[in-house]
């Protein structure tokens, strides 16, 4: 008898472990499909790719919590790219070689109209999706060099980050409104140049990047340095070229070494892009996750703070179907010329 109470208990556990597994079955299918259910639905990518910017500066930082975002809220998971910066990535979105593009309002301007580094060839595969942040152009010079003004850039070394980028750009054409001539421009990345500077090598080092740029940050720590503002009378020189970018100021005591006062510079605003070609209904899932939760862009850069969809209508080129869809529903009225 005992023997059969025992034969019974086993076939109870086993019935019961059975159950167990069927149910941890079923979560795992369900795990499995929350995680997965945007990799299902045709045409939508499996993985994508990010462009951003050399490691260190905003984009890459940037990239890195969209990359975070797309993996944690859609399933998919996303390589930040290392590329030259917005022009780079302007022509790569175009030629269907990045899933998605960080660019400033600049660049992506002149590849659409075929302007400036474009040179005649239109780039008008690229999408805007979402408006990132307002990009602020910073420059900076060790404070023994006694530098404190880009007009104490004339026949000096200045750094200006990677050609194609948004600072290798625009830097030049900001000084050469403001009648500086420095003796020659230095390209690399921000921490190559940062390091140059520190070494003697160079005199100033300038970017264009959201609040605040790390690299200022990190050298304040070791080094006295100066900020180095552009005068809002050189700034609306420069504008009057180039009306998508603005004056602006670096509010005081946003770093250590303007603790007392503010720092006037230019802006411009930066966009997540796509191809023409994306799927509407994949488009408007992802600018629709981005908004629910900017808390993960915010938490890898502190610019994310500016990611709202108002700041979509600052676009200047058109936008994506899928994105327009989104803001639509959200009551945001789009101008006439950024519909595709």
């Amino acid at each position: 008898m005992a023997l059969l109470n025992n034969h019974n208990l086993f076939f109870k556990e086993v019935s019961l472990m059975k159950k167990g597994w069927f149910i941890l079955g079923i979560l795992f299918l369900l795990f499995t499909f929350s995680m997965s259910e945007a990799q299902v639905k045709p045409g939508w990518p499996k993985s994508v790719t990010i462009g951003a910017a050399p490691v260190g500066g905003t984009y890459y930082i940037w990239g890195g919590g969209f990359a975070k975002l797309l993996h944690d809220k859609m399933g998919i998971p996303g390589n930040v790219e290392v590329t030259g910066g917005p022009v780079h990535n302007t022509q790569l979105v175009d030629a269907k070689q990045l899933d998605f593009g960080m660019v400033t309002a600049g660049p992506v301007w002149e590849g659409w109209t075929g302007e400036g580094w474009a040179k005649g060839k239109k780039h008008q595969n690229v999408r805007v999706i979402f408006p990132m942040y307002a990009t602020y152009f910073q420059m900076y010079a060790l404070k023994k060099t006694g530098i404190k003004s880009i007009h104490d850039l004339n026949g000096k070394s200045v750094g200006v980050g990677p050609v194609g980028g948004t600072p290798a750009t625009y830097w030049p054409k900001i000084l050469e409104a403001a009648g500086v001539k420095p003796a020659r421009y230095v390209n690399a990345s921000s921490a190559d140049l940062n390091s140059q500077l520190k070494d003697g090598m160079l005199d100033a080092n300038g970017q264009s990047v959201g609040l605040p740029w790390v690299i200022i940050s990190e050298i304040e720590v070791t080094h006295e340095i100066n900020i180095l503002p552009i005068p809002k009378a050189d700034a609306e020189k420069f504008i009057a070229k180039h009306p998508l970018f603005a004056t602006g100021v670096i509010p005081k005591g946003f770093y250590k070494s303007n603790k007392d006062f503010d720092v006037e510079t230019i802006t411009v605003w930066n966009y997540m892009t796509v191809h023409k070609d994306a799927p509407d209904d994949f488009v408007y899932e992802v600018v629709k996750k981005t908004f629910e939760n900017v808390d993960i862009l915010i938490a890898a850069h502190a610019s994310a703070k500016e990611t709202k969809p108002e700041a979509i209508v600052t676009s200047p080129i058109p936008l994506h179907p899928g994105a327009v869809k989104y803001y639509r529903e959200k009551g945001i009225k789009i101008p006439d010329k950024l519909i595709p």
